[in-house]
């Protein structure tokens, strides 16, 4: 063969040998993948991302090549049992895997030990740094703005602000004007997540010791995340659920756990029946958030949540009192706060073993009729009764009032300035300016059977 056609032809032929710009290149690619012990030559795979049993061989392979070149392991024999300790599958299960990397002439084999081919490495980096590293400017959806001009709209946009949706092209230039507010940068946030097909993927840092923690540090980084980048404080329940399941969050007793942190996270819902159910992240939680992905970027412990494996349950007091002192408290209540005891016995039935209203408060929202009714008989439990925590669905049922959702006063304005207590159904105490509301509410209740908050 002439020299002509050998000049031509060289540029099909590949070797073994790499220049130092090539070796450069593959140990950028290669470091979000593993790292190698420096004494040991051991290769140690990063936590951040599920690989497949694929993708471990690739890069535990990709990894003994480095060694070596390091001068490690030289002598040692990379054989399907070595390669099967090392990453802790089972020989039987990547039998079939690496039998196919040598059909495919990925992976060479001699004398019963595996070595990738070098032309291989930089083509299977690439896949897995587009799989788990590549970030595309994607589009994403935020909830159109709506107009408010009357008070039934307003109670429609709750149900509504999920479903009614418009598309926006997500900004680069703008996040990064918005993160190094909080002194972080777009690869500091992108090595916490991962966007594929316009959905957040959570790579780390949301892992508890307990369902409970993972439950809430999951819910807290991904509502974050998505106000970050797309100025959304409030996403669908389905998607925030489906969004959790696929990084692998046990989903068991989710909205109950994240009912115990209200201040943080809102669980909306809207009509009785209606799937149009969503989670809001608060003020207090985006700033929780915040901290949270501050520390898993800096490897910092200033996020200050705890976490119990079981959080006491709190219960109501006891009634404890006989018909005589009964009667003397409710006539120095009456007298000290300049209220007609005859009215008050005749609006409110005052028994040992509690107080209800005769006649139901006349009010158009439930909520609303809930708050008042229970601020009028918390109290006089408190009064009368020396009764500080109390169960405010046994209250409501005594005196004929919905008790229906109950839990959902949590996310009320008047219940979190007039109550201390988050357990509406089984404890909750008047705050000093509820008591002082409360007082008012019961005289205007005893003059014109009206009350306004």
């Amino acid at each position: 063969m002439d020299n002509k056609k050998l000049d031509i032809l060289k540029d099909l032929l590949v070797d073994e040998e790499c220049t130092l710009e090539d070796l450069r290149r593959l140990v950028d690619k290669s470091k979000p993948f593993l790292k190698i012990e420096s004494k040991s030559g051991k290769i140690i795979f990063s936590q951040e991302f599920s690989l497949t049993v694929k993708e471990k061989i690739v890069i535990y392979l990709i990894g003994s090549y480095f060694s070596k070149e390091l001068g490690l392991n030289k002598e040692v024999q990379i054989s399907s049992r070595n390669i099967s300790e090392n990453i802790e599958i089972a020989q039987t299960t990547i039998s079939g895997p690496l039998g196919d990397y040598v059909k495919n002439k990925i992976i060479g084999i001699e004398n019963n030990s595996y070595a990738i081919k070098f032309y291989e490495i930089e083509k299977h980096l690439n896949h897995l740094t587009e799989k788990y590293l590549l970030k595309k400017k994607i589009n994403t959806i935020i909830p159109s703005k709506k107009s408010r001009s009357t008070e039934k709209n307003n109670r429609k946009i709750t149900s509504e602000v999920v479903s009614q949706k418009t598309k926006k092209t997500f900004q680069k230039e703008s996040l990064k004007n918005e993160i190094v507010k909080y002194n972080l940068t777009i690869d500091d946030l992108y090595s916490v997540i991962n966007i594929v097909d316009n959905e957040i993927i959570l790579l780390r840092g949301w892992k508890g010791s307990t369902n409970r923690e993972s439950h809430v540090k999951a819910t807290l980084l991904f509502l974050t995340i998505s106000k970050l980048i797309y100025d959304l404080d409030e996403i669908n329940s389905s998607e925030l659920r489906k969004s959790l399941i696929n990084v692998g969050v046990n989903m068991k007793n989710f909205s109950t756990t994240l009912k115990n942190y209200f201040k943080y996270i809102i669980h909306k819902r809207g009509a009785i029946g209606s799937t149009k159910t969503s989670y809001r992240i608060t003020t207090l939680g985006f700033q929780k958030g915040i901290m949270l992905l501050k520390d898993i970027i800096e490897n910092t412990s200033n996020f200050d949540l705890k976490f119990s494996s079981r959080i006491t349950k709190e219960i109501s007091d006891k009634i404890s009192i006989d018909v005589d002192e009964l009667n003397q408290n409710i006539v120095s209540f009456a007298k000290d706060n300049e209220i007609d005891e005859e009215k008050l016995r005749i609006l409110f039935e005052f028994q040992k073993e509690g107080v209800r209203i005769c006649t139901p408060i006349r009010e158009n929202t439930r909520k609303s009729l809930q708050i008042k009714t229970l601020m009028l008989l918390g109290v006089l439990l408190k009064k009368v009764y020396d009764v500080n925590k109390f169960a405010g669905k046994i209250l409501l049922k005594d005196s004929r009032t919905s008790s229906d959702r109950l839990d959902l006063l949590n996310s009320n304005k008047s219940y979190m300035k007039y109550f201390s207590a988050n357990k509406p159904k089984s404890a909750m105490q008047l705050t000093y300016a509820g008591e002082k509301k409360a007082i008012e509410l019961l005289k205007s209740y005893l003059e014109d059977e009206a009350c306004q908050l």
